[in-house]
């Protein structure tokens, strides 16, 4: 049979070589570091299947198509390739024990460990390992290709001459080519038995906030692809997408291209932004046309929270921050949604201009605040020409502002942070279109609750989605911009696109530094009432773990 040539193209970054030592045993892992200095500081490791090696298949064409989005390092398992120690039938503590070398070791060179990808009996492994380990609501993908669930279907594959000499001979020798040497291992009656009595189920303990990508060939002899589908159903609380690649076999022979690529799209900007939009549409759907009379309402929260290795996991409390357009007209029936969900308050960020043009909203249940962003003066027709020809300038005019918000960020920032604290009940935060002023007091309380600012930007962009244009607010805008403002230049400046957001949250840090430099020289709050804030939004879940 005839090797398959995988073209890698102009290798990206650098490769060096590491051993990295086992704690207490003289076993060392040699593997490939492909680091182009992200950064981010983000690591994927990569772990091959049985008798496989680092540079086995597809791994380093999928490590050099990864890495624009992340470092990544591919090792060769005990006993495998370069590394040296004793090559096992069942032995998964020893796998495991592997991929938490590597974890361990990169943690402390700074890394944040970002993806554990593994193929076949390299999947089985780093499941089990996500299932088990206290360092996985800190690492936020799993990849799995070619998993085997149905371990008792290696009985199938080996065939009844070997199931007959186990029962008959207590063992058979494993006779195999790995690595281009010839190597032979004993199998005996218990290895076998422990290897097809491995809890694949474990999966079910998997923290639900993982993001885990399946893959698997159509035409997998070695596993069939049912057994993908019996996974699937097992990881049905965790984010899981499923990808099956046609025609390819266990080892994706004339499909290693395919098989890389698929993984490299699932972590570009556009293959994340699309899972979590698939992932976030049913209930944002939900969401849009629960409140009648009002556009664009939602909630900001169901969001899980990169957390640190502390044995916690942590989730940005749902139904607390809602956040709509402009509030003045709900039907009784809205009204009657808003009271049911509890909301006491709410916050309406546009201009005494603005709210003499409309209406404004409060009950006997729920008290409105008039915290205005922008000051009467900065409504002069003058003024609004001038921001709204920030926005005429497409991304960096959008950030710019965004950025003039900022001085007057206790005027209208404070009051929602004291409700936050000293009320603690729901709220609405709302504006006229609910995107710009209402994007950014939505971005800076997500910042605080250390929301990732990838997900901060999506969420902004929800609003482009809402589609909550009124077509008096284009009648105003282009009365304000002139004669030469098109129907198209006055939607674009009422849309929402996520580069809009991102450009901002760079001009933030660039100026003001974290959110909490910002908290504490801007509006001189202290450590102390940060965390207050913080711990009003966000839920910390002790993660009780099974033993291994």
């Amino acid at each position: 049979m005839s090797k398959e040539k995988v073209d890698l193209g102009d290798i990206q970054g650098t490769l060096t070589t590491l051993k990295i030592p086992v704690p207490g045993k003289p076993i060392q892992l040699a593997g490939i570091l492909q680091s182009t200095g992200h950064p981010s500081r983000r690591l994927g490791i990569i772990c091959h299947g049985v008798l496989g090696h680092k540079n086995y298949l597809f791994q380093p064409l999928m490590a050099n198509l990864l890495a624009p989005y992340m470092d990544t390092f591919r090792y060769d398992a005990r006993g495998n390739g370069e590394s040296n120690g004793q090559m096992g039938y069942s032995n998964w503590e020893d796998d495991y024990e592997d991929i938490d070398t590597v974890v361990n070791y990169f943690e402390r060179q700074g890394y944040q460990i970002y993806a554990l990808i593994g193929h076949s009996r390299g999947a089985i492994s780093i499941l089990n390992y996500a299932a088990c380990s206290n360092h996985v609501p800190s690492i936020p993908h799993i990849v799995s290709i070619s998993t085997r669930f149905d371990m008792a279907d290696v009985r199938r594959r080996h065939g009844k001459h070997i199931i007959n000499m186990l029962d008959e001979e207590g063992y058979f020798d494993w006779v195999a080519r790995a690595a281009g040497k010839d190597v032979s291992i004993r199998v005996t009656k218990k290895n076998f038995d422990d290897f097809i009595d491995f809890n694949t189920a474990a999966v079910v303990n998997i923290p639900p906030m993982t993001n885990i990508l399946l893959c698997h060939g159509s035409e997998d002899a070695v596993v069939p692809v049912k057994d993908v589908a019996t996974l699937q159903a097992h990881l049905s609380h965790a984010n899981t997408t499923i990808r099956i690649i046609t025609n390819a076999d266990h080892n994706y022979r004339g499909h290693t291209q395919e098989i890389a690529q698929t993984v490299a799209q699932y972590f570009s900007v556009e293959g994340r932004k699309e899972d979590w939009t698939r992932r976030i549409s049913p209930n944002w759907k939900s969401w849009v046309g629960a409140v009648g009379g009002v556009l664009n309402f939602r909630t900001v929260g169901d969001t899980w929270i990169p957390s640190s290795n502390d044995g916690t996991v942590k989730y940005l409390r749902p139904g607390v921050i809602y956040r709509c357009a402009d509030i003045s007209s709900p039907t009784e029936e809205g009204i009657r949604v808003l009271e049911s969900l509890n909301i006491t308050d709410v916050f309406d960020l546009r201009s005494t201009t603005e709210t003499e043009r409309r209406e404004t909203f409060q009950t006997d249940k729920i008290r409105r605040h008039h915290t205005p962003v922008f000051s009467d003066e900065d409504y002069s027709p003058v003024n609004i020409a001038a921001r709204f020809g920030m926005y005429m300038g497409g991304t960096e005019g959008f950030a710019e502002a965004y950025m003039s918000m900022m001085p007057n960020v206790n005027q209208f920032f404070r009051p929602v942070l004291d409700h936050i604290v000293q009320k603690r009940t729901p709220f609405i935060v709302h504006c006229t279109a609910g995107k710009d002023r209402t994007g950014v007091v939505c971005a800076l309380l997500q910042m605080i609750c250390g929301v990732d600012e990838e997900t901060i930007t999506w969420e902004y962009e929800l609003t482009h989605r809402c589609l909550a244009i009124k077509e008096e607010d284009v009648k105003f805008l282009k009365a304000v911009l002139g004669d030469d403002a098109s129907d198209e230049l006055v939607r674009g400046i009422l849309s929402a696109k996520a580069e809009y957001m991102t450009r901002f949250l760079e001009k933030f840090h660039a100026k003001y530094g974290t959110i909490h430099d910002f908290l504490m020289n801007e509006m001189q709050l202290n450590k102390k009432q940060i965390q207050q804030i913080h711990d009003a939004l966000v839920v910390t879940i002790p993660l009780p773990r099974p033993a291994l």
